[in-house]
């Protein structure tokens, strides 16, 4: 670290020790680092938190100097994980899993967390699972998900006048969409929402409990036993998923290690549902919020595209992901040496005043709407961008169809999950006018 770097407020601790204000509203404590250097090291991540759109997007397409090899963080989290994980080991019967072959598999670093020549190989095998003709046979899907869970919500809505939707349909929508996509039967999805819960704990989690360790332990056991037979079962019996892509996939007449193939499962598990649940949540709590945004996008429904994009900006599910300096770089003006890490706020740069004109408000007139970080950008682009925004493009207009009137309701205390990184609701209970 140097003397030169900003030195943040005390509220980016209270960001990093998730604390429910900074959580909720972290936009102002960005706004304060963008303004004084855009560059700030913070002692309890052990990482320099970069927040100006230019600097942000520089790095991301930067592989030679920039590592992804630790995506969520620096080894402080790790640690802490560690630390739980020494205490369960304590216990007979947690030493037995911890101490399970199957308990060591997928640790390969894959797409989000492996740099080139190794993560342009693996995009190669992984690119054609989310073509867009794939994403556009999947529609029907989608809108047979989406209209029948909205069915749940006009039922709960006769019956008790709100609904809280982020259970009812956020979170169903997408999980059901990526267990097809994955071939993973209906019966499975709870348990596979379950896994995805538990392991996404460590992400912006640094100081987990003993009792969130064992939950992210035993669900990646259970994720990788569950996983390792079906792709053994693909590769005898081939369908039209991506279990069976990844299972089958070669370049050079090489396969996926088995390490490879469950670190994909698990990102495709997680990225697949987590962040698009939190974009569909978020949509709606702005559409509740603002009659007006509602209005206009009622009347004029190709809006709804741009909509989400908005959203996308606006509220960016992932927060940031990390990088590791290869050598010494310096970043307007502040020397980062190698192995440092820097926490790439793709929140924060999504609302540079530089980049994005009145960036704390939605404006669907927005000229460069698309030009958001929310995905990435350069060569960590999200593979499944194209799916989670036909998704919530769907989910939005179909709701508008069978909802009108959409409105925050009584019972909300808009808590956030427990994470820095990961940004979203547990709950919100809207009301509205439905038809059958």
């Amino acid at each position: 670290m140097t003397s030169t770097a900003q030195n943040p407020t005390p509220r980016v601790d209270d960001l990093i020790h998730r604390e429910q204000s900074a959580i909720a509203c972290p936009y102002p404590i960005f706004s304060d680092l963008r303004s004084g250097g855009g560059v700030a090291w913070v002692e309890s991540l052990g990482a320099w938190m970069i927040t100006r759109y230019d600097d942000v997007r520089a790095i991301l397409r930067d592989t030679e100097r920039f590592s992804s090899l630790f995506p969520t963080g620096p080894a402080a989290g790790g640690e802490a994980l560690m630390n739980g994980i020494m205490q369960l080991m304590q216990e007979p019967e947690m030493q037995a899993v911890l101490g399970s072959t199957t308990m060591q598999r997928g640790r390969a670093a894959v797409l989000l967390n492996a740099d080139p020549p190794e993560h342009r190989r693996q995009r190669r095998l992984v690119n054609p699972a989310f073509r867009p003709d794939r994403i556009r046979g999947m529609e029907p899907a989608i809108r047979a998900t989406t209209e029948r869970l909205l069915d749940d919500v006009c039922r709960e809505l006769s019956q008790t006048g709100s609904v809280e939707i982020v259970s009812r349909f956020a979170v169903g929508l997408p999980m059901t969409i990526i267990a097809l996509a994955l071939g993973v039967p209906d019966d499975d999805l709870a348990t596979f929402k379950r896994w995805s819960d538990d392991l996404v704990m460590p992400v912006g989690n640094h100081n987990p409990s003993t009792e969130q360790v064992r939950g992210f332990v035993l669900s990646t056991k259970a994720f990788n036993e569950y996983f390792l037979a079906r792709v053994a079962e693909r590769r005898v019996t081939p369908t039209d998923d991506i279990l069976s892509d990844i299972a089958n996939a070669e370049i050079d007449g090489e396969e996926l290690s088995d390490d490879e193939q469950l670190g994909m499962l698990t990102q495709f598990l997680v990225a697949g549902n987590e962040t698009t649940t939190k974009l569909i949540t978020n949509t709606i709590r702005y559409l509740a919020e603002d009659p007006e945004l509602q209005a206009r996008v009622r009347a004029d429904r190709s809006l709804v595209e741009t909509l989400v994009e908005e959203m996308l900006r606006i509220e960016a599910p992932v927060g940031g992901l990390f990088r590791q300096a290869k050598v010494d770089v310096e970043i307007n003006g502040t020397k980062i040496p190698a192995g440092d890490h820097m926490w790439l706020l793709f929140a924060s740069a999504n609302r540079d005043e530089c980049k994005f004109a009145q960036p704390d408000r939605v404006d669907l007139d927005r000229s460069n709407v698309k030009e958001h970080l929310a995905f990435g950008n350069g060569e960590h682009f999200c593979p499944g961008a194209g799916l989670a925004r036909t998704e919530a493009r769907i989910a939005i207009d179909l709701l508008l169809d069978r909802l009108d009137d959409i409105a925050l309701a009584p019972g909300n205390d808009f808590e956030f999950e427990d994470s820095f990184v990961l940004r979203g609701l547990k709950r919100l209970v809207v009301s509205a006018r439905h038809h059958t």
